[in-house]
């Protein structure tokens, strides 16, 4: 698919891998929603940062409330048109006790079913198009064999939408479904940890490195410019899914 003048909503896209995707998108030719909770500031950087040529507008939701879902896609058609692919980046990783339910709750709110309501909300527009494309941001975590008990119930939840990566593929050939599982990927969300931590972390990769936002991104761009994949969950990681193995 050529990316040019596609319509390309990114939740999520105020920083980290949400704002490279954004940005790269952009660099296509691509016309592209820069989606935001709270952080206006960032989504106004990264439509900055995609470039003054660039044809891009940035809209808030709290993707949690399916009513405020419900009334973005209106909002977007009237200002861009009919969107032809969506990146579901939304969410963020939180660690918990497998006995907080709360946490449960809300890791589910934030990463399966806000995913699974944005994309409900996709599907019954631009029916017409040729072709629809869905890229779900995941995590090696939710592949079943590299979860994190530290991060249980992050984990179940991007497991899930691994799951309906999979599954929403079957429902429409002309929907083409995949989803990207980064690794340790350095966004401001690592920003605080100690030098000890980064260096231990790293230490469990194969690379030595965590993985660069834009590196997810190129991922997703193959992906997108694709036409024959649909139904896989692609794992950029810099090997860190192989820790278990010993290092020579």
């Amino acid at each position: 698919m050529d990316l040019r003048e596609k319509i390309i909503l990114v939740t999520g896209a105020s920083s980290g891998i949400g704002q490279a995707t954004a940005i790269a998108c952009a660099q296509k030719g691509a016309r592209v929603i820069v989606h935001y909770r709270k952080n206006k500031a960032g989504a106004e950087d990264t439509l900055k940062k995609m470039g003054k040529s660039a044809k891009g507008v940035v809209v808030q939701a709290d993707l949690t409330q399916p009513e405020q879902i419900k009334r973005m896609f209106p909002q977007v058609a009237q200002e861009v048109g009919k969107i032809h692919i969506l990146v579901n980046n939304a969410g963020e990783a939180q660690s918990g006790d497998f006995f907080d339910n709360a946490q449960w709750q809300a890791q589910f709110a934030n990463i399966f079913f806000s995913a699974l309501h944005v994309s409900q909300y996709f599907l019954q527009q631009n029916t017409d198009a040729a072709m629809r494309k869905i890229v779900n941001i995941g995590s090696l975590y939710g592949n079943p064999q590299n979860g994190n008990v530290d991060y249980f119930s992050y984990s179940v939840a991007k497991t899930a939408l691994h799951s309906m990566t999979i599954n929403l593929a079957k429902l429409d050939a002309k929907v083409l479904v995949n989803a990207i599982a980064p690794g340790y990927t350095w966004t401001p969300a690592w920003e605080g940890i100690s030098a000890a931590e980064k260096q231990l972390c790293e230490s469990r990769t194969r690379t030595g490195r965590f993985v660069q936002p834009e590196e997810v991104t190129q991922m997703t761009i193959a992906v997108l410019e694709n036409d024959s994949l649909t139904g896989q969950i692609i794992t950029v990681d810099g090997g860190l899914g192989l820790q278990t193995l010993e290092r020579k």
